[in-house]
């Protein structure tokens, strides 16, 4: 079985980058579908993404992400693909790119349990 570019990544990275059950990408917390990891890491390294979200917490870095490729020029140089908040399978925070899902189906926000 092939290996994820994630799980590489992780290897080494201590594995602070893992493939959740479902095959996604669990960066420290926070879960990217396969085309938003490859999306967030062409524009940061992975230790980075790592460093950022130990350093400040996923549902921090999520909004962040989403915000850094809202902006114009992010989106005009990645096609106008995005990441957005998507509804994932566990509680963390999950990422996925904007052609991944429908309108309805993801939050332009997401907020901190109990809050």
């Amino acid at each position: 079985m092939a290996m994820k570019i994630w799980e590489l990544h992780g290897l080494r990275l201590d594995g602070a980058i893992r493939s959740t059950p479902e095959g996604e990408a669990d960066v420290s917390g926070l879960v990217f579908s396969e085309k938003a990891y490859l999306l967030a890491v062409r524009d940061f390294r992975p230790a980075e993404l790592v460093a950022c979200i130990e350093e400040r917490g996923a549902i921090a870095v999520a909004h962040e992400l989403v915000a850094y490729y809202e902006a114009v020029e992010a989106a005009a140089s990645h096609g106008g693909r995005s990441l957005v908040f998507a509804r994932g399978s566990g509680p963390e925070p999950t990422l996925r790119r904007s052609d991944e899902v429908s309108a309805p189906a993801f939050s332009a926000s997401i907020s901190a349990p109990g809050r």
